[in-house]
């Protein structure tokens, strides 16, 4: 990548803006939620009957797999959106849709259980959301700045020497941050261990 799309890329700004999109879309979602019909409402009480389902079983690799596999499709059309000069868009779009799913999930656990949904949304949504969450916006981060590069080469006709590496050291961090997904996968599991029969 060249200096100018690094330095715009990693500037603390931009990344907190990244997280930013996740929290709005987070408020989106609980707002929606409550302006749902009983259709809705009735799909999100099977999947929150699934959600629990699997941990009240203790099928923790099914909690694992799960865990991991849904921020995993996240990461990959971040990872996908990178590679067109004009994905920029499509990769704040996916931070809020991601923001929303938790927004929707936060916001159903209160309704349902009050009080107590709100612990249960702090034990189990919120330690794997932050890490899932601060992983896929590293990733939004790395695809806008590979997107702006591309965007520079199609703007001005020039070849980039170095793309090739940018594309291999893009895949390298990529790789990283899965391995930080599965980090956050675990702890979903490992909260579940710990206080799924207390609360």
């Amino acid at each position: 990548m060249n200096a100018r799309t690094s330095s715009d890329v990693y500037k603390t700004g931009f990344f907190a803006f990244l997280i930013g999109a996740v929290l709005i879309g987070a408020l989106m979602g609980s707002v929606s939620y409550c302006f749902m019909d009983s259709d809705g409402y009735s799909k999100l009480a099977l999947f929150q009957n699934g959600y629990f389902s699997a941990r009240q079983s203790g099928d923790f690799g099914e909690i694992l797999i799960k865990s991991f596999s849904g921020a995993t499709l996240f990461m990959a059309a971040v990872f996908l959106m990178g590679f067109s000069a004009f994905g920029q868009p499509a990769v704040i779009a996916v931070l809020l849709i991601r923001g929303m799913g938790f927004g929707v999930t936060m916001a159903q656990f209160y309704s349902v259980y009050g009080k107590r949904g709100v612990l249960m949304s702090a034990v189990f949504v919120l330690p794997s959301a932050v890490i899932t969450t601060s992983a896929l916006a590293a990733g939004a981060r790395e695809a806008v700045g590979l997107s702006n590069l591309l965007l520079g080469i199609t703007l001005s006709d020039r070849q980039e020497n170095g793309l090739r590496q940018a594309v291999r050291l893009y895949g390298a961090k990529f790789l990283v941050l899965e391995a930080v997904l599965a980090v956050g996968a675990g702890i979903e599991c490992i909260c579940t261990v710990l206080f799924m029969g207390r609360l």
